[in-house]
């Protein structure tokens, strides 16, 4: 997989673990919720830590473990399903994170701009994709009808043609 920032690829030294905990934790590593989860304040980790969270969890879930997360991976199941749209918006709102947000899953290269303007800042893409057609992408549309985390004009959907 490939890692987007800013409409560029960029080396990923996350490493995701889902199923068990291991004995010693890679330098960079991405917890599944559920593995999350069973960490307490007794587990001292001293390291960035991320978390795998699926699109079908309230973001509240996330309250007691914020101090310990500097990447939070929201999952995409379908290009269709957008709930993870709604969870990136609200945690860098209501949750007030702001560490890297990630989008992972079924993401297409025409919801870019719409990624970042929800407060994602990172986007793993299938190495097989077109990468032109992501950075094209990127700075399509340059005003929109909502209010974004961007803190941009918002004066109309334009598309640059």
């Amino acid at each position: 997989m490939l890692l987007l920032k800013d409409g560029e690829v960029i080396d990923n030294p996350w490493v995701t673990i889902e199923d068990h905990l291991p004995t010693s934790l890679p330098e960079y590593p991405i917890l599944s919720y559920s593995l999350l989860s069973t960490l307490d304040d007794n587990d001292k980790i001293n390291q960035p830590l991320g978390v795998l969270f699926p699109c079908d969890l309230d973001i509240e879930l996330l309250n007691p473990f914020l101090k310990k997360l500097s990447l939070i991976a929201l999952i995409f199941p379908t290009f269709k399903d957008g709930r993870a749209f709604s969870q990136a918006r609200q945690i860098r709102e209501h949750l007030k994170f702001t560490g890297e947000l990630r989008a992972t899953g079924q993401v297409l290269p025409d919801q870019y701009q719409f990624l970042t303007r929800v407060g994602f800042t990172t986007i793993m893409i299938p190495e097989i994709t077109n990468i032109e057609n992501w950075k094209e992408n990127h700075h399509h549309f340059t005003i929109g009808f909502q209010n974004s985390i961007l803190k941009e004009a918002r004066h109309g959907l334009v598309r640059k043609l």
